[in-house]
């Protein structure tokens, strides 16, 4: 399938302020965004010119703010950038960004070369590109500093299959055996073989699918790391242990300790890099 940027820009105008919600809905969206957050924290300082790509209503941008020293967010919904513009007024933070862009990460060439200290795309952008892929990864370097860091987030395909697998079951009695044997194969929805209804097109990826489109760039990939780890766990219960305190802090502190062993890190749901752009 070929990126489609008018799909995924309607797909999110359509979304509005759910794209806002979406991490603090349920104990799932707690989980990844705990995750997220360790990252970035460990990896922006107040030194830093940032760039968010993919920011969507801003659920990141109002932590990511606080860590850098400059922040310019941005997306390709241009619905997203008013919420999160709005978002960040409401917060009285809007002031402390630069700048809320509409931008598409395949083409940037309103940005310079070599502008920012850290780029962060997380979320799961990359995702939608499918034949852009490569494009979109040389675009996020491009604006990037030598030695600048790449924060980058995907969705999983094993992670989000396992966790969407009734979705599954249910999928295979519209769109047959053989769109689910595609859907394993490829981690794709797309209008040709796994056509959902709400023209929710992506590529689910693997961490060797995103090695591969590294492979030839100028970058070496210093950390790895799942998330939505303990999401396989049904909402109930963790909604059910988040009432004791002990052990849902418990819970979270090891779900930041086991999504960095090498062994689960195509197990949660998303899949981070953090990659830095050789000098």
């Amino acid at each position: 399938m070929k990126y489609d940027a008018e799909n995924v820009r309607e797909y999110y105008n359509k979304a509005a302020e759910k794209e806002w919600e979406r991490l603090t809905k349920n104990r799932m969206g707690e989980l990844i965004y705990n995750v997220h957050l360790d990252i970035l924290r460990r990896y922006i300082t107040d030194k830093d010119y940032v760039m968010e790509l993919g920011a969507g209503g801003g659920r990141y941008t109002k932590e990511i703010v606080k860590m850098a020293g400059l922040l310019v967010t941005s997306d390709l919904s241009p619905v997203q950038v008013k919420v999160n513009k709005n978002k960040m007024r409401g917060l009285k933070l809007d002031t402390e960004i630069e700048d809320f862009k509409q931008l598409d990460i395949t083409a940037m060439p309103q940005i310079k070369d070599a502008s920012y200290d850290v780029v962060v795309c997380i979320g799961g952008a990359l995702n939608y590109l499918f034949n852009k892929e490569k494009d979109g990864i040389k675009e996020m370097l491009r604006i990037l500093k030598p030695g600048g860091k790449l924060i980058l987030g995907v969705m999983s395909k094993i992670g989000s299959l396992m966790y969407y697998m009734d979705g599954v079951v249910q999928e295979k009695e519209r769109f047959g055996i053989d769109a689910t044997k595609w859907l394993f194969e490829t981690g794709i929805q797309d209008e040709e073989h796994y056509p959902v209804p709400s023209r929710h097109y992506i590529h689910m990826m693997t961490s060797i699918e995103l090695d591969e489109l590294l492979s030839d760039e100028p970058v070496q990939v210093i950390e790895k790391s799942s998330a939505g780890l303990f999401s396989h766990v049904k909402e109930e219960l963790l909604t059910e242990m988040k009432y004791d305190k002990e052990l849902w802090d418990c819970i979270l502190k090891k779900e930041l300790a086991f999504t960095k062993n090498p062994g689960t890190l195509d197990c949660g749901t998303n899949i981070i890099y953090v990659i830095e752009k050789l000098q």
